[in-house]
């Protein structure tokens, strides 16, 4: 049983470096927490399999654990503190995600960013735990930066860019993605910001990303289940 599960977790991750991966952040809107989170989540996996391109969901801390508990390492958690156990009043220690059940983490997103120097520190214990890292940079120079604590995955997001409305990165500034995929060559990029449809996922793929960060363009539509279909559509 136990070496079923290390197979099916190695196949899992082996499928997502050849294919990439859609990862879905439901930060803390109203419509994916709770009872919405984890209908979110069933969608998300079910369209997942269904279409063949692995998916990530990363759900807020009160979620995460009944999440896991169902989807085990496609769940990622949006943040961890570099802090013991024990006395860390509202702190998230790393060793509490990975009891939860979650397959890896998120860090330095634009709305939570850390200091470089705890940065790797909570990378260094994370690995330890045997949890995938993906480390957001808001730049170019960000990126190569973070590249030095070898994460998993590098999400490259301008932070002008988070939750827009208007546009994405892969409509206004697809150059720089480019540039990011090429400073960073060992790392796969997964790019996000303003990402809302498949015109956003096959121009980031094109342009070298290996995966896509979404939020806000699943979470707040109308219809989330055909927000994701269409999203996954893009690596067809």
């Amino acid at each position: 049983m136990i070496h079923g599960l290390i197979l099916l977790v190695l196949l899992f991750i082996l499928v997502i470096l050849l294919q990439g991966m859609l990862l879905i952040n439901f930060k803390t809107y109203r419509e994916s927490t709770g009872a919405g989170a984890i209908t979110l989540a069933n969608n998300t996996f079910e369209l997942s399999k269904e279409l063949g391109t692995p998916t990530v969901v990363c759900p807020n801390m009160l979620d995460l654990k009944d999440i896991a508990r169902i989807y085990g390492g496609g769940t990622w958690a949006q943040h961890a503190d570099f802090e013991e156990r024990g006395r860390a009043t509202g702190w998230v220690p790393i060793e509490l995600i990975k009891e939860s059940g979650a397959g890896g983490l998120v860090l330095n997103h634009s709305e939570h960013k850390l200091p470089h120097q705890i940065l790797g520190k909570i990378v260094e214990k994370a690995r330890i735990l045997d949890l995938k890292i993906l480390i957001f940079a808001g730049s170019v120079e960000e990126s190569v930066e973070v590249s030095a604590f070898t994460p998993d995955w590098i999400g490259y997001e301008p932070p002008e860019l988070v939750a827009s409305k208007d546009t994405s990165v892969a409509r206004s500034k697809p150059e720089i993605i480019e540039k990011v995929v090429q400073a960073v060559p060992n790392i796969p990029i997964l790019v996000g910001a303003g990402v809302k449809d498949i015109e956003d996922v096959k121009v980031s793929l094109k342009l070298g990303a290996r995966g896509i960060g979404v939020a806000s363009g699943v979470v707040l539509a109308s219809d989330q289940k055909a927000a994701i279909r269409e999203l996954l559509e893009g690596w067809r």
